[in-house]
C-alpha cells in the first residue's frame, strides 16, 4: 500500500488544497495531511522543499510528489474508478467541466477568494458577477439534465472542483438560481467538507489582504 502525505495550505483560504483533500477523503485511502501556513516568513522555502512547483496541494506518494490538484485527482481516480462518471459521454463532459474550473474564472478567483469564515453582502465587481452568473447557469443546466443531487448524478471529481466556488457564493452573497442554491447547500453539507470547515473556523492564522477583499 502506498504511503500518502498531502501537503495543504490553510483550511480557511486554500481552495486548491480543499479540492485535493476532499477527493482523497472520498477515496477512503489512508493519508496524512501536513498544513503549511501561507504568506509567513519562510513558507515558500518550505514549499520548495516539497516540490519544484512551490505550491499546495502536493501529494507525496512513496517519495514521488504530485504537485497539482488535477494530477492528484487523476491519481485518485486510478485508485478508485467511481470518482468519474461511468458513462463515457458523461465522463468526457465532466472532464471538460473540471478543466474549465482548473484554468478559468479568473475574476471570481481574484475578486472573491475562498474565505470560509467570511460573510459579506458588499457590492461585488461586475466581472465577478458575470462569472458567478455563468457558473450558476452551468450548474443549472447540468443539474437539469441529470438526476442529481450532483452535477453528474452521483458525486464526482467535478463536484470537488466546484466546492470552493460554492463557498464563495456563500461568503460573498453572490446571486444564484434556486437550483444552484440547493446544489451549494448539498456541497456544503457534505460531512467531509464540514470536517474541513470546522478546522477552518478554529485555525488562528489569517491573511489580512484576503480578508480585506471587498470588505
Amino acid at each position: 500500500m502506498s504511503n500518502l502525505t498531502l501537503y495543504i495550505g490553510n483550511y480557511n483560504y486554500s481552495s486548491w488544497s480543499l479540492r485535493a483533500w476532499q477527493i482523497l477523503r472520498k477515496t477512503e485511502l489512508p493519508f496524512q495531511s501536513v498544513m503549511i501556513d501561507l504568506d509567513v516568513p519562510g513558507y515558500k522555502d518550505k514549499l520548495l522543499q516539497i516540490s519544484d512547483a512551490g505550491t499546495v496541494p502536493a501529494l507525496d506518494v512513496n517519495g514521488a510528489v504530485i504537485p497539482d490538484s488535477l494530477a492528484i485527482a487523476e491519481f485518485c481516480a486510478k485508485a478508485v474508478p467511481n470518482l468519474w462518471p461511468k458513462d463515457e459521454a458523461l465522463w468526457a463532459e465532466a472532464k471538460a467541466v473540471v478543466q474549465k474550473m482548473h484554468t478559468g474564472f479568473e475574476a471570481i478567483r481574484r475578486e472573491a477568494p475562498m474565505n470560509l469564515r467570511r460573510r459579506t453582502q458588499g457590492v461585488m465587481p461586475a466581472d465577478c458577477l458575470v462569472e458567478a452568473a455563468e457558473i450558476s447557469d452551468m450548474w443549472d443546466e447540468l443539474l437539469g439534465r441529470h438526476d442529481g443531487p450532483f452535477l453528474f448524478n452521483e458525486w464526482t471529481i467535478a463536484d470537488a472542483f466546484y466546492l470552493p466556488v460554492a463557498t464563495r457564493f456563500e461568503s460573498y452573497g453572490l446571486p444564484r438560481t434556486t437550483r444552484s442554491d440547493v446544489y451549494i447547500s448539498e456541497l456544503m453539507s457534505d460531512p467531509h467538507y464540514l470536517e474541513w470547515e470546522a478546522l477552518a473556523f478554529t485555525e488562528a492564522h489569517i491573511l489580512p489582504e484576503t480578508d480585506a477583499v471587498n470588505s
